[in-house]
């Protein structure tokens, strides 16, 4: 094995790309299929030359995030091979990034081709987020929804990823307008255009080895369609997410997960796919949005803490519906009850006489409150059925959101549908109630897919080994369901 190879290994990739600086990571289970996830073989040396020329430096100094001779830092992103396709990816995360930052203005280093980018100013806004004033945490969430508002407002013609238009294929190359601006007027621009999409979900879990349509398409139905089409392939052809569950299924008296049960919710989503929209036609429209709004992906001013520099990570970005596509900045995200509205929050009836440690913990809850409010208000957003959770064994939940919507149609489902259908759903929750209850349990899980960093790597793993110990002993009630528990289980090699 080569240097570069070594490197590698040792590189973290987020949402399935590798950013060349060092963060030292451990799987607790399918490590080596995790690892074969984020390699890729390169040759560094060369690397290192292209990513010199490109900012005019002479050399590379220093290779943990690329620093140059004149002391201008860059960082240059490998595709993994859960990226989803070659060249089309990259082609497209270049064009968007461009396309966001000289368009529609918002705060993005430009790409170039490899890529490599220039280091983003500004620190992570993790670094700081708990430590910021409550009013550097509003101006934050204002320009977030600033940033939010212009994509929502920036309505496109059709559904897929950007792309320069040298990389369109030749048969999408027809004259239309791209998108609406922020005024509402029609703009042809002859740079970019919609292509086949990019999402993950069209990719990932072996799914871009699936003769499958991504795309672009031309209205919301096709779209939709599509995707339960992607769901039927998927379920066909047998792939399953174990790095990821939701629940504890397949174990002695719990949910079993069945082909037949998968295809069956799929055809049931088909047959009211259409009429299960959002009623509200505005948010059927396409847009670009960021999915992965996290505080590691967000960079403030160091000196000023409530000003954002940037936003990275848009690889995966493409036009898709409003409705699909809005969800809350996982930074706003906290442990404890949701406001049951979203009128002002206040403070418990109680709070003067709470002790000094009470009234902490009520203040902290209440900022987090306000702020998820504040967010909430200034950006509403509906919920529709989408079928594409069948991979990690949702249909229960799906059949029971059909059965919702769907008594108007009757006809949908028999009785003994309904039955076996509500049975089915109560296993699922209990599955989903033994995951949450293992979780809590072990303490140190806190990725579904097992990641760790190299420092917690041996408490960690005995730790998620004296916790299924605990739980056989909890849920095996004899020899054979031991076996049958150790089988299913997702995090025992």
């Amino acid at each position: 094995m080569s240097a570069a190879n070594i490197i590698l290994g040792r590189l973290f990739g987020t949402q399935g790309t590798q950013s060349v600086y060092f963060a030292p990571l451990a799987w607790l289970w399918n490590e080596r299929q995790q690892f074969a996830y984020r390699y890729v073989k390169f040759d560094l040396s060369k690397l290192l030359q292209v990513a010199a020329s490109v900012v005019g430096s002479r050399s590379c100094i220093q290779c943990s995030n690329f620093t140059m001779d004149d002391g201008r830092e860059i960082i240059a992103k490998l595709p993994n091979p859960n990226a989803g396709r070659p060249h089309f990816t990259t082609a497209s995360e270049v064009a968007t990034m461009d396309f966001l930052r000289n368009v529609l203005g918002l705060p993005n280093p430009l790409g170039a081709e490899y890529i490599l980018i220039e280091k983003q100013a500004g620190v992570e806004l993790t670094g700081v987020w708990d430590i910021v004033k409550g009013r550097q945490k509003v101006q934050i969430l204002d320009q977030v929804v600033d940033i939010e508002r212009r994509l929502a407002a920036t309505k496109f013609f059709k559904f897929g990823s950007l792309y320069y238009e040298d990389n369109l294929p030749d048969n999408l190359d027809s004259p239309s307008p791209l998108y609406l601006d922020l005024t509402g007027n029609e703009v042809w621009n002859k740079t970019v255009g919609i292509g086949p999409t990019n999402q993950r979900s069209f990719f990932d879990i072996a799914r871009g080895e699936l003769d499958i349509e991504r795309g672009p398409w031309s209205t919301i139905t096709e779209f939709m369609r599509a995707i339960a089409q992607r769901e039927f392939a998927t379920a066909k052809a047998g792939l399953r997410c174990p790095l990821m569950p939701e629940g504890l299924f397949s174990g002695p008296r719990q949910y079993q997960p069945r082909l037949i049960k998968k295809l069956s919710a799929l055809k049931n989503y088909l047959k009211v796919a259409p009429h299960v929209l959002p009623e509200n036609t505005a948010t059927h429209a396409t847009v670009l949005w960021h999915g992965d709004l996290h505080s590691q992906n967000t960079f403030v001013d160091p000196e000023d803490p409530g000003r954002i520099l940037g936003i990275i990570d848009w690889q995966f970005v493409s036009a898709c519906p409003l409705f699909m596509q809005v969800g809350r900045p996982a930074f706003l995200d906290y442990n404890g009850p949701v406001p049951e509205s979203l009128e002002k929050v206040a403070l418990p009836p109680d709070f003067s006489s709470l002790d000094p440690d009470e009234q902490k913990k009520a203040k902290t809850l209440h900022r987090t409150q306000t702020l998820h409010n504040l967010y909430l208000n200034t950006l509403r957003h509906q919920v529709s059925v989408v079928p594409g959770l069948i991979l990690m064994d949702y249909e229960p939940l799906l059949n029971s959101l059909l059965r919702d919507v769907g008594k108007e149609w009757a006809h949908i489902f028999s009785n003994e549908e309904i039955q076996q259908q509500e049975q089915d759903g109560e296993l699922w929750a209990r599955g989903v109630a033994l995951m949450n209850a293992f979780v809590c349990d072990t303490g140190c899980f806190k990725h579904w897919d097992g990641m760790v960093g190299n420092m917690d790597y041996e408490s960690s793993g005995r730790a998620l080994d004296e916790g299924v110990k605990r739980f056989l002993g909890r849920e095996a009630g004899n020899e054979e369901e031991h076996r049958e528990w150790l089988n299913s289980l997702p995090f025992v090699d």
